[in-house]
């Protein structure tokens, strides 16, 4: 069994569909772990969950994007409405609309699509002491008891950690070594490598702390890694798949092309 991950397609079915081709996943025999936000942005939410429901060896993370669509569906947004206005506003801004044009006003989201996202896991620990969560954790806090909202959410360690490996970058020198314990290795999705450095547009390793989302949202493209060889294959730039699409850019390829 070969070990696949991914994360933050955003709608991006034919991203993934590109991703798992290109990389040989065998659907029957290997397993697929993905880091969560397979909602919102592109227009192919609905397919791209039918698409996961098939494969048998899948592990699914929460994302916060799958949390804020969880929140529309249970009717969770409604519940204060006071409050919650402005927050469904940015979701809907912030990908949302795309979610809910995909499965229709009056359609709604079907229920086994529904469950699927219920059933999303906030963090994954492998049995060789792999972990894989969405934004990040605090390695000074138990893990299993930790808010989901922190691990859904928090940017703070992936910035504490890019920092860290900046400083040992610049020091070509250095022989101290970028580990965090007591994990193996540590994949994360929710930050684009792109807005830590704008050429980084493969998956982004630093130490045992390995970050997959690689902007499919906006400008760039899928990753798939396979997590034993490393090996990487990557979608085409999903502006490309979706010319006629502004995803969560605010504004599609061929209309920026026109301009």
């Amino acid at each position: 069994m070969k070990r696949f991950v991914l994360s933050d397609s955003h709608g991006g079915y034919r991203a993934i569909r590109q991703c798992l081709e290109r990389c040989g996943f065998n659907q029957e025999q290997d397993q697929l772990f993905f880091i969560g936000d397979v909602v919102d942005g592109w227009s192919e939410t609905k397919e791209s969950i039918a698409l996961l429901l098939t494969i048998p060896n899948l592990i699914y993370l929460l994302g916060n994007h799958d949390q804020w669509a969880l929140q529309y569906y249970t009717g969770n947004f409604f519940s204060v409405a006071d409050e919650n206005d402005a927050e469904l506003d940015m979701w809907l801004v912030q990908g949302g609309a795309a979610t809910l044009k995909s499965y229709g006003l009056k359609e709604g989201i079907p229920a086994e699509h529904l469950q699927f996202l219920l059933n999303a896991k906030s963090y994954h620990v492998t049995p060789d002491n792999i972990l894989l969560v969405h934004a990040g954790f605090d390695p000074e806090m138990d893990l299993a008891k930790t808010n989901s909202e922190y691990l859904i959410w928090s940017r703070n360690f992936i910035k504490q950690h890019y920092q860290a490996y900046h400083k040992l970058k610049r020091n070509p020198f250095s022989k101290e070594e970028l580990r965090v314990a007591p994990y193996k290795e540590i994949y994360l999705g929710h930050t684009p490598t792109i807005s830590f450095e704008k050429k980084q547009t493969l998956p982004l390793t630093m130490g045992n702390v390995i970050l997959m989302d690689t902007g499919a949202a906006f400008t760039g493209r899928l990753s798939v890694m396979d997590m034993d060889t490393k090996e990487v294959w990557q979608s085409d730039q999903l502006i490309h798949l979706y010319p006629d699409e502004p995803g969560r850019n605010g504004i599609s390829w061929r209309e920026l092309r026109s301009a």
